[in-house]
């Protein structure tokens, strides 16, 4: 006997989870095509070589044993004359990107305002007090502008740390070929008390060792972008090396705070970055606190005479807006007969931009770090501690230096302000949603990208 087949109703299948494909990656940003990953490469070798052609052009064109503080050769003026040109360039593609790009895009425009809040202060309480704006406080303006444009990435700052590193390791060999061009002026023959390794102190390319010191420290972050251990661990042995020559003790601190973001990363993972976040803390609170309370002038080399003079200018409503951005500029004969002739600046940010831009300067700078550590703590692993590194690195030069920079070009802007800018400029669409995904190493991998999960069908039994 033939039996009748009986159709039951097949239980609806629950869809799978989409998959990103490579077009709906590139869509939302995770994905750069070839031309735009140029793009931002191509920007950030300029902004590098506006930084360091300044101080390129002087080393190689002056005996150090005649130089002049202050004073500049003709051909390294000229150097840097040419290169403010190269701005034209992301200048161009920026506004390319804005008319026909962004106005179709959605992006998030909230992360480059923050970081452009302590520009925009010194431009308004310049021009609110007749004071003349310069063309050096507007342009990084300009720049934060074009590296959230072309969303450069803190991944693609791992260029900086190679071009960083060979920067220090020419440096150490020109020692051997021409020492009067990369040593400090005053110890060619013997080395100073100063000195770490008996040897006359590495100024590099810079016209002082503390100069080349800061700018070797910043890039040492950025060698934690690199995912094989012997690039990582080989460039930090070349920039330690030369930043040891250079036996800048600021530059030193730097290092030391980034060792230790180092140790921490290997010692702790579920609490890693709420202990950052409080290393991070700690370093802004001394930033405020090591100046105001020092007492004696000869502490931390003469600093502490620095640092009551400068601040004891102050009084009424000039702690609020300062006492103008170009204060140390146009006091400078003053301050070098009153105090020494490093008394060019605060040697400390929170003297320096009180001084020049009051408590509001300030309480912009602290806003900028809290937004770009909450940016950076979304970012794939190895990206969020190159930034958070960055960022404490950054807090601790700025006890006993002017390490944040508000001028460009300067010596430091491709180092300090370059790296900062990008940080506070990552899109949402980076952040991994979840943490790192099983397999991922240490951010290597494409971030997750948010996309809506399809409506699940009802199942019926038969």
């Amino acid at each position: 006997m033939t039996s009748t087949a009986v159709t039951l109703p097949r239980a609806s299948t629950p869809p799978s989870p989409a998959v990103p494909t490579r077009r709906a990656l590139r869509a939302g940003g995770a994905v750069r095509s070839p031309g735009a990953r140029f793009a931002a490469y191509a920007t950030l070798l300029i902004l590098w070589g506006v930084s360091v052609s300044g101080p390129v052009a002087q080393t190689l064109t002056m005996d150090r044993t005649k130089a002049v503080e202050g004073v500049k050769f003709t051909i390294a003026q000229a150097v840097v004359d040419a290169w403010w040109v190269a701005f034209l360039v992301p200048a161009g593609i920026t506004l390319f990107l804005v008319v026909f790009r962004v106005m179709f895009v959605r992006k998030d425009v909230t992360p480059l305002i923050v970081v452009l809040l302590p520009s925009l202060w010194i431009v308004f309480d310049e021009f609110s007090h007749g004071r003349p704006v310069s063309e050096k406080v507007l342009l990084p303006i300009g720049i934060a502008i074009a590296l959230w444009a072309l969303q450069v990435r803190v991944g693609d700052l791992r260029l900086y740390a190679l071009l960083t590193t060979a920067m220090a390791a020419v440096s150490m060999v020109l020692t051997s070929i021409a020492p009067r061009l990369v040593y400090m002026p005053e110890s060619f023959d013997l080395a100073t008390d100063k000195a770490l390794l008996d040897l006359p102190l590495l100024a590099g390319f810079f016209s002082h060792p503390n100069g080349n010191g800061l700018f070797l420290t910043f890039a040492l972050p950025f060698t934690y972008l690199f995912s094989r251990w012997y690039l990582r661990w080989s460039t930090t042995a070349v920039l330690v090396a030369a930043i040891v020559w250079s036996a800048s003790r600021t530059a030193l601190i730097g290092v030391v705070v980034w060792f230790v973001i180092v140790l921490l990363t290997m010692l702790l993972r579920r609490s890693l970055h709420a202990v950052i976040g409080v290393v991070l803390f700690g370093l802004c609170a001394a930033v405020v606190i090591v100046p105001l309370t020092t007492t004696d002038p000869t502490a931390y080399t003469l600093r502490g005479a620095i640092w009551q003079f400068t601040l004891s200018q102050l009084s009424g409503t000039h702690w609020l807006d300062g006492l103008g951005h170009t204060w140390f500029t146009d006091n400078y004969d003053v301050l070098k007969d009153a105090l020494t002739t490093a008394a060019g600046h605060g040697h400390n940010v929170f003297v320096t931009y009180t001084v020049t831009g009051g408590l509001i300067l300030v309480a912009a700078f602290g806003f900028v770090v809290y937004r770009c550590t909450r940016i950076a703590r979304r970012l794939p692993s190895r990206e969020s501690i190159a930034a958070l590194g960055f960022l404490c690195v950054l807090a601790g030069l700025s006890v006993t230096e002017s390490a944040w920079r508000v001028e460009a070009p300067d010596d430091l802007f491709a180092a300090m302000m370059v790296p900062l800018f990008v940080i506070a400029t990552q899109s949402r669409v980076l952040a991994p949603l979840h943490g790192p995904r099983a397999g991922e190493r240490s951010g290597d991998s494409l971030p997750v990208l948010a996309l809506p999960e399809p409506p699940r069908s009802q199942h019926r039994r038969a």
